[in-house]
């Protein structure tokens, strides 16, 4: 009996931890906090019911020594974050940023429970992720389910090109693992190679070169520690092979990879895409699973499949080789560097296949000298939790307005300090020193579903470096449930302690009540907004007071509460409020730039022109306060 509870639990959990990654992948709206704080709480209800069973006596999984200080020094991290507040340049961001490692903390402990059932979870999370690419690839053949719309970059549903490029990227090792243990059935080794074909496909139509890279390394690193090799580099390439030529056939369509087409052109080269995909498809399984069928009715012997291995290798490595130079060739690698850290000309320039071939860092390489200038100003704390794009704004040469530096390691830098740096780079040194100890203790199917899934981490480490990963709980998810599946051990079962089981639920509630709040005060001020638009401005004035009451450290409320008393005739309730908005967060060119826009309106402008001038200040590029500014100085004379 007590067996077949425990059956029905783990697939339980299994269930819960895959629910939670697909509606994270498919359902987050990018990197909104809305999503994310649902997200949270529902990841935080199944963590709480794991603390509960844990203190009931129920199977728990054993946790390493690395296990718990790796989960102690992410939690210490994300305190920090929200200890941050104090003295934060954008305190509503930064408890935003606490409440998404607060989010993350809960994943990462279901990811713990997970660590019984490693395989198991490893078939769970490849067919999760075949969500979203299923659904990139449809959006891309029928653009009337919306897909990413008339921008020819694959998106969809993440909003996203690069974060989707990782996410595939991710999924990759799992599909080679599918293919190459010799104990999968025929069919499923067949869908691995055909998931390799789709994930090069979307891959590329991705457009994201930090994506490609993520997946070449994944792929190398794959190769390394998976087995055997001979089926993972005849997946490659077969199914990547295919992939490629696919993907090389869609950049000729202009309704493909070219954006601003029309919807009949998008429509028609969309059809044409569903029906070579499909027969490309249909083609690489029928060669996968009669291949499979071959080897198994004929194995090879080890001399054979030796060579057979090494003849496959060097063909992937020198097709790789071969796609390099042509690259070095067609981009004049003299030159890398240069290009790597010059400023865009045109930043609105459409971007399309030929970006894959570019060196351009994109700006990133300005946003990196950026951070780095925002952590010499306040090395050891930072400016606080998610507070780059005003330091951004600050020091910017051209007009792209970006939130985080697009790289992770110098954005926890920047705005967390070395204290900060030093909890999360702890955490994660210790994550990768407990998944190895884990790999080298486990055997066969179970280790080669391990491997599959540390590949799959290390992917999302090395993007990192080169993208602001962290907003994007489509891919942090998984990366949190797979990381914390690969620290927990077996199940063990401790002495019931009854007394202790509500302690779980009480913290679940809390960290709910800190992710819900921001949220709550998000919709009263929505309803002010749309209060003030039906000249309602009484109920206008105490939607905003209620947000305000809820979350004291955002702007909007105390903004849209000032815009009711305007529209109430108290003008100098409203010129107060601003003054206090500035106050809020005297670094912020916003508020600045809305009281100047208050007195101008006003026509008092020689009072208008120094919050206007500040506004400039702190952000010298916006053309809205300068506009404001120039104007306020033309009539005050």
């Amino acid at each position: 009996m007590r067996r077949a509870l425990d059956r029905w639990a783990a697939w339980l959990l299994l269930g819960a931890g895959g629910v939670l990654a697909a509606v994270s992948a498919l359902l987050s709206s990018g990197s909104s906090s809305g999503r994310l704080a649902w997200l949270g709480v529902a990841a935080l209800c199944v963590a709480a019911a794991l603390g509960v069973a844990a203190l009931a006596g129920l199977p728990r999984p054993a946790l390493s020594r690395e296990a718990l200080v790796a989960l102690g020094f992410l939690v210490a991290f994300v305190c920090w974050n929200g200890i941050s507040v104090v003295w934060s340049i954008e305190g509503d961001r930064s408890w935003a940023y606490l409440n998404r490692g607060l989010a993350y903390v809960a994943f990462a402990i279901v990811g713990l429970a997970l660590g019984p059932y490693v395989r198991r979870w490893s078939y769970v999370l490849a067919a999760v992720l075949a969500l979203p690419l299923g659904w990139a690839l449809l959006g891309k053949a029928v653009p009337a389910l919306g897909g990413s719309g008339r921008v020819a970059r694959l998106s969809s549903p993440i909003g996203y090109w690069n974060a989707l490029g990782l996410l595939f990227a991710m999924a990759l090792p799992l599909a080679l693992w599918l293919v190459a243990r010799r104990e999968h059935r025929h069919w499923l080794r067949t869908a691995g190679v055909v998931y390799v074909y789709a994930l090069v496909v979307g891959l590329l139509l991705t457009y994201s070169r930090g994506g490609v890279l993520a997946a070449g390394a994944a792929a190398a690193l794959w190769l390394v520690l998976g087995r055997p090799r001979v089926e993972s580099a005849a997946a490659l390439l077969l199914g990547g092979g295919a992939g490629l030529g696919v993907a090389v056939w869609a950049f000729s369509r202009p309704g493909l990879a070219e954006d601003g087409q029309t919807h009949a052109t998008r429509v028609h080269d969309g059809a044409w895409f569903a029906v070579v995909f499909s027969l490309a498809a249909v083609a690489v399984a029928a060669i996968a699973y009669l291949g499979s069928l071959a080897e198994e009715r004929r194995p090879l012997s080890g001399a054979r499949r030796r060579l057979v291995g090494r003849v496959a290798l060097s063909v992937l490595v020198g097709g790789v080789a071969v796609g390099l130079v042509g690259l070095a060739v067609e981009s004049k690698p003299q030159g890398w560097f240069r290009e790597f850290a010059a400023q865009p000309t045109d930043p609105s320039q459409q971007v399309g296949p030929q970006h894959l071939a570019n060196a351009s860092s994109s700006s990133r390489w300005l946003w990196w000298k950026e951070a780095w200038h925002a952590w010499n100003g306040q090395p050891w704390r930072g400016t606080g939790a998610g507070t780059f794009e005003l330091t951004h704004r600050l020091l910017r040469t051209n007009d792209i307005v970006v939130t985080e530096p697009h790289n992770v390691p110098l954005q926890f830098l920047s705005e967390t300090g070395l204290v900060g740096f030093f909890l999360a780079i702890t955490s994660i040194g210790a994550a990768a020193v407990g998944v190895v100890r884990r790999l080298r203790g486990l055997r066969g199917g179970e280790q080669a579903a391990a491997a599959a899934l540390a590949v799959l981490a290390a992917a999302y480490v090395l993007h990192s470096l080169v993208d602001f990963d962290w907003d994007f709980v489509a891919v942090s998810a998984p990366f949190f449930l797979s990381v914390g599946a690969l620290l927990g051990g077996p199940a063990v079962r401790d002495e019931p302690r009854l007394v202790w089981t509500p302690v779980p639920a009480a913290v679940a509630a809390a960290v709910a009540l800190s992710l819900l709040t921001p949220w709550f005060a998000e919709r009263a001020t929505d309803s002010a907004r749309t209060a003030i638009a039906d000249g309602r401005p009484v109920q206008a004035y105490r939607d905003a007071r209620d947000a305000r009451s809820l979350n004291p450290l955002a702007l909007n409320p105390l903004l849209v509460q000032a815009l009711a008393l305007e529209q109430l005739g108290d003008f100098q309730g409203a010129r107060r409020l601003y003054v206090d908005a500035v106050g809020l967060q005297p670094l912020n060119w916003w508020p600045w730039y809305v009281l100047g826009h208050f007195e101008d309106g006003q026509q008092d402008w020689v009072r208008a022109i120094r919050p206007l001038e500040r506004s400039v200040e702190l952000d010298p590029l916006n053309p809205l306060p300068a506009g404001e500014l120039k104007r306020a100085r033309s009539h005050a004379g």
